[in-house]
């Protein structure tokens, strides 16, 4: 009886140790999954929040925390099984940021991405490598198509200038971080800036009679100012 108890004893305690071994195992094959795809690591960060820092408004960072992430193209060819990460994006520095399994933050190498996208609950962001005057730039997806629709966050970073003159007082006591969005119509893979000017916007189809007409016929009957979401369906309705 008592060599049962010690047998059933041990074997809890195989099971255990075998646990805890597979747990470090998972933490371990977590950790290496930012490797996965070929990418090369070029910075790694200890403690990275996202969070407003002290005596600052904004962030560049595209989200507050991390959000789930998946490549959907890679070396010109789409990624049928990506690993899912945590991950942000450095609007400033455009750089992708992956959470790793060792407490880390890693920014890859990413000039081989083409495109991913952030998911939390329903909501899903596509981003798609771009170039940009220069640079090659993960901008937002808005639209798809024959005509694209992207958006570039820019960020800009304004130092406090709060001077006190005692009666006249100007200025903010505060570091600021701003977004300001710019948006391309992009065709056979050429962006042109498209302004939130309905005028402006049109013009930019005047080498496409049909892409012209329909983009006029739709935003006659629109209901609503030419913003975003005008621009959104407008090309919707143009790829259609």
């Amino acid at each position: 009886m008592k060599q049962t108890i010690v047998l059933i004893l041990w074997a809890l305690s195989w099971n255990v140790l075998q646990a805890q071994d597979s747990m470090e195992v998972m933490k371990a094959i977590r950790a290496t999954n930012i490797l996965d795809n070929g990418w090369n690591l070029r910075t790694s960060y200890i403690g990275l929040t996202f969070r407003d820092k002290e005596n600052t408004v904004g962030s560049p960072y595209l989200y507050p925390e991390w959000r789930r992430m998946w490549l959907d193209s890679m070396d010109n060819k789409p990624v049928k099984h990506s690993v899912v990460y945590e991950a942000n994006l450095d609007l400033e520095k455009n750089e992708l940021i992956i959470k790793g399994g060792d407490g880390k933050a890693y920014t890859p190498e990413t000039r081989q991405v083409q495109m991913f996208h952030f998911q939390r609950g329903d909501t899903q962001h596509i981003f798609v490598g771009l170039r940009l005057g220069d640079s090659y730039k993960f901008v937002q997806e808005l639209a798809a198509g024959k005509y694209c629709l992207v958006k570039e966050i820019k960020i800009s970073f304004a130092r406090a200038d709060f001077v006190d003159k005692g009666m006249i007082q100007s200025g903010k006591n505060y570091d600021e971080y701003r977004r300001e969005p710019v948006y391309y119509l992009v065709k056979d893979g050429i962006p042109e800036k498209a302004p939130l000017r309905k005028k402006s916007f049109l013009s930019l189809l005047d080498k496409d009679p049909q892409a012209a007409a329909t983009s006029r016929k739709f935003l006659s009957s629109y209901n609503g100012p030419f913003d975003e979401t005008a621009m959104v369906k407008t090309v919707e309705a143009i790829n259609k």
